[in-house]
């Protein structure tokens, strides 16, 4: 391997494990309710889902991957690029990865059925710069595992031409995953008021935020 690829692929270790902890610290083991469209989702940001976001390959597991990225312990001959995950995507991927706890308190579009060459997604969230695509998870006789969507995906682009329709954020909340109700207003459109939120929705919420 030559010097420069070596160097290459350090750097982008270094700017995994920085994005691992930033994950850990701002979106693991935390719900996000979005309102939109006088609708609502709850997210999940999985632990088992940052090594794909990233679009590095690797022989390690998902969870090995982010456990060792997150402890600063990932080794550059851990990782490599392919024609399918080429140097390049990674490097844009990363740059979008610690703006994700941004996206998640800040204003933003929520697509819905986005279809791509590979795969499709019941809805993802954007910033114009970059989309998260979301979609529930099944265990493995095909039945949802919760209520909440999780992150399956990072798109270096805004997706709207691929996707059926979009609307605008009016409400992000967020909880610990051991609380009952959310807590935390992280964004509320300027035009909005917490009136405006869903009833179902409402009942989701802590009364000293209504």
């Amino acid at each position: 391997m030559s010097k420069k690829k070596n160097n290459d692929r350090k750097i982008i270790v270094c700017e995994i494990s920085r994005a691992a902890q930033l994950y850990k610290k701002h979106l693991v083991g935390k719900k996000f309710l979005y309102v939109f469209d006088g609708r609502y989702i709850e997210v999940c940001y999985k632990a088992d889902s940052f090594r794909h976001l990233t679009g590095v390959e690797t022989s390690l597991s998902a969870k090995r991957f982010y456990q060792y990225a997150v402890k600063n312990q990932l080794q550059s001959s851990q990782i490599y690029f392919t024609s399918r995950h080429p140097y390049s995507l990674c490097k844009k991927k990363l740059k979008h990865i610690c703006e994700i706890a941004v996206l998640a308190s800040t204003e933003n579009f929520m697509l819905e059925e986005i279809l791509t060459n590979t795969k499709s997604y019941r809805f993802g969230t954007t910033n114009l710069k970059f989309t998260l695509c979301l979609n529930k998870e099944y265990d493995e006789n095909g039945q949802e595992k919760s209520e909440c969507y999780i992150v399956e995906s990072l798109r270096d682009e805004d997706c709207f031409s691929k996707s059926r329709t979009a609307y605008e954020v009016s409400h992000i909340f967020s909880k610990d995953n051991s609380d009952k109700k959310y807590s935390n207003l992280l964004f509320m459109d300027r035009r909005s008021d917490l009136d405006m939120i869903p009833d179902k929705a409402a009942l989701m919420i802590e009364d000293n935020l209504k």
